[in-house]
């Protein structure tokens, strides 16, 4: 697996930006962003988002480079489909090494560079799932809802077709409940031995994570070749009329080499998303703890394998402590011998599929003064002692602190 950076500076509640290698964060198979409100966790992954799908679109032949250096259209456009657009500085530095592609905005200019890189290039199918996508359960049999934020609209048309995907029905990760979906009324429900309702009755936790859920397994089992009779694996007519464009513009370019001709052409020749690149705003939103920790092995085996990738944004300390004992989990793993006992006690705990190996986890806190750090690790662990255990130690001080005023009147 490749991992692309980022840097980034001066940009929205992001000041000094990350305090190590050089500025640029790494994007690993599993890439966590806490801190408090304002501090720009959904800043990073909406510019990485923005950044690896315009990679995909280069590639892909939607445009040329000199397109989207005109007319300020990197912000106008990208930046402000996500919403970050009024974050742009005068002293604002953004700059994305990708595998194909190189993007950088300084000095309010935006420049695109094109390179060769070895390995090869694997298109991935982008999904960004924001934290307003309760409101895909309210508006269910609408085609649209003005004034909604754009990724909840690109959400809303996924969203769907997944609906339609599982609509013979689906087992959700909590509660060990169903959801349905009345393709005829564009209707989904929930339902279990005991009780049927309709989405859109159903609680704020329920509707957050059906949304989720479904886009999830629906572009897992799409772009990971599950299912190969899904339109959704397939060029598009316009698509290949692009890349054979492309392919003649290489072809007709004098000043390009042997070499370099056959490079570029190798990037165009497997034009299908290969890879799913999922994010996800807060995914514990609305749920209760052991609810979290069913959610967060479902995103590690549904989003972590191979050269898929899942970042996800979190203000709940049991996301940070499930994910560290899914990374425990993997580690103990390494050193079962064929013991029967033993590997049915740690299925128990952790199944196969949701254990995640450290390397390929990383966790950053963004503070309110506009820098990032990289969590420390401890024997492959991110450790304990971060920003959302802290706060849950700070309740427990202060309760201490009134014990002991209290027993000075006893």
């Amino acid at each position: 697996m490749y991992v692309n950076k980022l840097r980034i500076k001066n940009f929205g509640p992001i000041s000094s930006g990350y305090d190590s290698d050089d500025g640029y964060i790494c994007f690993n198979a599993l890439s966590v962003f806490c801190g408090a409100q304002g501090t720009g966790k959904s800043t990073v992954v909406k510019l990485y988002s923005t950044f690896v799908w315009l990679e995909k679109a280069l590639m892909r032949g939607d445009f040329k480079p000199t397109y989207i250096e005109e007319y300020n259209r990197f912000v106008k456009n990208l930046l402000s489909y996500q919403g970050i657009d009024s974050y742009v500085r005068n002293d604002s530095f953004l700059h994305y090494k990708g595998l194909c592609y190189d993007f950088i905005y300084e000095n309010k200019r935006f420049k695109v560079e094109e390179h060769i890189n070895e390995l090869e290039y694997v298109r991935p199918q982008v999904m960004y799932v924001p934290a307003e996508r309760n409101l895909l359960a309210s508006i269910e049999k609408s085609s649209s809802i003005k004034g909604l934020p754009e990724t909840l609209g690109t959400l809303q048309e996924v969203y769907r077709q997944a609906c339609q995907y599982v609509s013979g029905g689906i087992r959700l990760p909590i509660n060990d409940v169903q959801f349905k979906y009345d393709t005829l009324n564009n209707i989904g429900r929930i339902e279990t031995g005991e009780y049927k309702i309709r989405l859109s009755k159903a609680s704020s936790g329920m509707q957050s994570v059906t949304s989720m859920f479904i886009v999830m397994y629906y572009l897992h089992q799409i772009v990971c070749n599950r299912d190969n009779n899904q339109p959704a694996n397939n060029i598009s007519d316009k698509e290949k009329k692009l890349k054979d464009q492309r392919i003649d513009e290489i072809l007709s370019d004098d000043s390009l080499d042997i070499e370099t001709r056959a490079a570029l052409i190798k990037k165009l020749s497997k034009n299908v998303n290969k890879r799913l690149v999922n994010i996800v705003e807060e995914p514990e939103q609305n749920l209760f703890p052991e609810s979290q920790e069913r959610v967060l092995h479902q995103m590690i085996e549904l989003s972590t394998m191979g050269d898929n990738q899942l970042l996800f944004t979190t203000h709940s300390p049991y996301m940070l402590n499930h994910l560290m004992v899914a990374i425990k989990a993997k580690q103990v793993e390494s050193l079962l011998n064929n013991n029967e006992e033993d590997i049915e006690e740690l299925n128990n705990v952790v199944a196969p599929k949701s254990r995640v190996d450290g390397s390929r986890v990383d966790v950053y806190q963004l503070a309110l003064d506009g820098c990032i750090k990289r969590l420390e690790t401890v024997e492959g662990i991110p450790s304990d002692n971060n920003f959302l255990n802290q706060r849950m130690m700070d309740a427990n001080i202060k309760y201490s602190s009134l014990i002991e005023i209290q027993s000075r009147y006893e």
